[in-house]
């Protein structure tokens, strides 16, 4: 394995040299915030790879040069994670990125295939996937291990290989491309603002809008904690506490006591904090979360219908030319798409953007707008624009 910087700026030149590998992580994620890494793996198109020692490696520069290379293309599959794990350990913007499992989407199979289902479909490769829950910090590494990490890379630039030229037959290279641009953006790396979010906690969809908003003002306190103690988030004030605490808000600090996942010892290191989250809660302040007031029309009694129909639409449409419909957009971001075509500047939205404005983001404008209307393809027994 790569111990030194040194040697990890050789792998990298031989990277850069071939103009694209594999890139892949192992961590652990079970006693901290943010994950530990423990492997870094690299596979080079002859398909041989190269293992770095991450708690080893002191100066990551070299990584971030090529994590930052418009020139190599670094394949990985399911990206985002390992992306934001990368970029925290070594930085380096990520340009040139090739998502295997989005791409995957745009040439008949699903944008969520894991990684064994896609070699095994495309390259008759079967993984063993035995050591999914392996101690990738603990040394030394088992020969298990190892070569579970390297089977993970040794495929990757054949991989992208087939899906391209699949994509090629189908025309759609360039929206591969288009859709790969994504992970190049600055905001997808920094940390998010918890005051624009709503915790994700169990039991929240029955709270009223006061006790919603003291979810949010303890949920952004326990996030700020946990980021800088780097602890688990449940570590600093566990789901069933919060709801507890938002259900039935103490009326003076005093009242903050042992409850149903607080202890008597978490109750008195947090209390004041734990107070002053409750009444920001109460107050008011917090900001809007996003969408929560949409800034075009207000839905009326016929808004979800013209989701359904888009949906429909989008479905039918993707179904027939086998791309996958989560690739277009979730249904909150249709309902959002639905209820701001009116607004001045539609084209804000990314369905009528890049590719997906090519393929169904314009057509669907229009069958909104009253032109054209959707029917049974007898062929193809799909959804499509008449």
């Amino acid at each position: 394995m790569i111990t030194t910087t040194d040697a990890l700026a050789d792998a990298v030149r031989r990277a850069r040299e071939a103009g694209a590998a594999g890139v892949d992580t192992e961590f652990v994620w079970e006693r901290s915030y943010y994950p530990t890494l423990g492997v870094v793996q690299i596979g080079y198109p002859d398909g041989t790879a190269e293992l770095i020692d991450a708690p080893q490696i002191q100066d990551w520069s070299p990584l971030a040069e090529l994590m930052a290379d418009p020139a190599t293309v670094k394949i990985l599959h399911d990206a985002q994670q390992d992306l934001n794990i990368l970029y925290r350990a070594c930085g380096g913007l990520p340009k040139n990125i090739f998502d295997t499992q989005r791409t995957a989407g745009f040439v008949g199979l699903s944008a969520t295939i894991s990684l064994s289902e896609l070699l095994k479909t495309l390259l008759k490769v079967r993984l063993d996937k035995a050591e999914t829950r392996s101690d990738w910090v603990a040394r030394p590494l088992s020969e298990s291990q190892i070569k579970y990490a390297k089977e993970d890379v040794i495929h990757s630039v054949d991989l992208m290989l087939r899906i391209m030229n699949k994509a090629e037959a189908l025309g759609r290279t360039a929206w591969i491309q288009d859709e790969m641009r994504k992970y190049e953006e600055e905001s997808l790396y920094g940390e998010s603002d918890p005051d624009a979010e709503m915790p994700r906690v169990r039991g929240s969809g029955s709270l009223t809008r006061q006790q919603r908003d003291i979810l949010r003002a303890l949920g952004a306190w326990r996030e700020l904690k946990a980021r800088r103690r780097n602890l688990p988030r449940h570590f600093v004030l566990p789901d069933e506490a919060m709801i507890s605490l938002a259900k039935k808000p103490p009326a003076q600090p005093q009242d903050i006591r042992p409850t149903k996942g607080l202890s008597e010892r978490n109750a008195d290191r947090n209390r004041t904090a734990i107070w002053e989250a409750i009444e920001r809660g109460r107050s008011g302040e917090l900001p809007d979360l996003p969408n929560y007031k949409h800034s075009g029309p207000q839905p009326d009694d016929g808004y979800e219908a013209r989701v359904d129909l888009a949906l429909a639409y989008i479905k039918g449409t993707c179904l027939a030319a086998k791309i996958d419909p989560a690739l277009i957009g979730n249904r909150a971001e249709i309902t959002a798409f639905v209820l701001e075509i009116e607004n001045a500047c539609p084209t804000r939205h990314r369905l009528l953007s890049g590719w997906r404005g090519e393929f169904c983001g314009k057509a669907l404008l229009d069958l909104l707008n009253g032109i054209g209307r959707v029917a049974i393809d007898p062929a193809t027994k799909l959804p499509t624009l008449a």
